[in-house]
């Protein structure tokens, strides 16, 4: 039986989306034994260029559509398994979107039912309290959510990755929290260079792939 088809939603950044996609089309390989390009899914990827949703002027009705767009765009082209490569974009989403969706934050609780995780994440994902929607966790002083954002920021200038995995390293050091939930999918990025033996590092977009094959290969 072919795995069933899957959509993504990158573009928050552009980056995110393509690892993502890299993740599912790697972790394929690996946990469900794919090798010829027939075994694959088919995989739909929208890299869309949302409007701003970073700073305090955010047009959350405009980002509201722009995503509501997308997931229909994915639902019309035969997409069975939606996901979005963000954390911030799943602030905007209506109730009846989520019906159709892995999402991320949703199943990001199943993996910190024994911790409170420390969140970081985008100011916008904070202030909407997205996380902890859907589980007990809690988000950054001021001071280091002020790092974080200027850290994301970097990433999408694509300023020096060995620069910002430093820092990163630095800051993750700093908080005495011992889990921590990369929530921002830009931070993602860098997850195989965070490995630190007195923290529990936890990336989102990586427990979002393998939730999309479990589905896609589900009979």
């Amino acid at each position: 039986m072919k795995p069933k088809s899957i959509g993504i939603i990158g573009g928050a950044g552009p980056l995110a989306g393509a690892f993502l996609l890299e993740r599912v089309l790697t972790l394929a390989g690996k946990k469900y034994g794919c090798y010829r390009d027939a075994d694959f899914p088919k995989v739909f990827l929208i890299s869309f260029p949302f409007s701003e949703m970073l700073t305090p002027t955010f047009d959350a009705a405009k980002v509201r559509r722009e995503l509501r767009d997308c997931l229909d765009q994915l639902l019309q082209n035969g997409a069975s398994i939606l996901a979005i490569a963000c954390n911030t974009l799943h602030a905007f989403l209506d109730d009846e979107d989520e019906l159709d969706l892995i999402h991320l934050p949703r199943v990001l609780a199943t993996e910190v039912t024994d911790v409170e995780p420390l969140v970081l994440c985008t100011s916008t994902s904070a202030q909407f309290g997205l996380h902890r929607r859907f589980f007990a966790c809690r988000y950054p002083d001021s001071t280091t959510q002020k790092k974080v954002d200027q850290m994301i920021d970097q990433i999408l200038k694509g300023e020096e990755r060995q620069k910002i995995v430093e820092e990163l390293k630095e800051l993750l050091q700093s908080q005495d929290a011992k889990a921590i939930i990369l929530g921002c999918t830009e931070l993602s990025l860098f997850t195989a260079q965070l490995s630190l033996p007195n923290k529990l590092i936890i990336d989102p977009l990586e427990v979002v792939a393998n939730k999309i094959l479990e589905k896609s290969f589900s009979l």
